[in-house]
């Protein structure tokens, strides 16, 4: 990932991926993924799971994560966009939901689209640093969204962006990773406890502490199930003070184990 004056770019990447290859995506920023051959199997955080053919293409908000695995020889982009601003001030809706959605929606190729690809695909043959080009690329996709697509299609595909403030959902899921409770995100947001539980319910239509659970539950469980990183490093990184609380969590709001969780993975595997 690039970094200037830091400010992370917008980066495009090209992913090449064999039958039962799996990639594993995590951005801080914003990225919209084009699936240009094959077919994938999507796995998000917050559970879904979703399988998505060639020629559609898909939106992943900042601070999601997802695990692409292909159900056959599959290549797609993903290009990052750093400037949300210029993002929301194009998709601006006059109705929008107040709390954060979770439907998985994904548009077809049309014809501009298909030509914004080949000309990707050109940089990528002549060995152009497209990278240098991609905050003016990502702006251009906007752009052809914009244009090409009506608002009800656009409406569905950002269902899972689109809110009454941006700046504050965009800090709070990029955060969320970084604290244990509603406490310290308030702290690190610079709101007072009420003040960001007041602000949290206008925005999300929940409470903070109900989000922050459910989320953490959703990464957990993706991280259990979905990677094949270690149970102790999945406790470390989700904050849990000891392994025996990490469990605790898991049997309370998961309803299984951590190795119970992952064994089902395997069995499922094995079938």
């Amino acid at each position: 990932m690039k970094i200037e004056n830091n400010r992370i770019k917008s980066e495009i990447r090209f992913v090449d991926l064999e039958k039962g290859k799996q990639w594993d995506c995590r951005q801080e920023n914003c990225g919209i993924i084009l699936v240009i051959s094959g077919r994938l199997n999507i796995s998000f955080s917050d559970i879904k799971e979703e399988s998505i053919s060639a020629n559609k293409f898909f939106f992943l908000p900042a601070g999601y994560g997802c695990m692409i695995n292909a159900l056959e020889k599959s290549s797609f982009v993903s290009i990052g966009i750093n400037d949300e601003d210029y993002l929301y001030d194009n998709f601006r809706m006059k109705e929008l939901k107040n709390t954060e959605q979770q439907d998985f929606s994904y548009l077809f190729f049309n014809d501009v689209m298909n030509g914004y690809i080949r000309s990707l695909l050109i940089y990528k043959d002549k060995n152009i640093d497209y990278n240098f080009l991609a905050d003016i690329k990502a702006k251009e996709l906007i752009c052809i969204l914009k244009a090409s697509y009506i608002e009800e299609q656009l409406k569905g595909f950002f269902s899972t962006y689109l809110t009454n403030d941006l700046y504050f959902t965009e800090q709070v899921r990029k955060l969320t990773k970084s604290v244990r409770n509603v406490r310290e995100l308030a702290d690190l947001m610079h709101y007072s406890y009420s003040g960001f539980n007041k602000k949290f319910r206008k925005v999300f239509g929940v409470s903070a502490y109900s989000w922050l659970r459910q989320r953490r539950a959703n990464t957990v469980f993706h991280e259990i199930y979905h990677t094949d990183k270690s149970l102790k490093q999945i406790s470390t990184d989700n904050k849990f003070a000891t392994l025996s609380h990490f469990n605790e969590f898991c049997h309370k709001i998961l309803g299984a184990s951590p190795r119970q969780i992952r064994n089902k993975k395997h069995r499922k595997q094995n079938t």
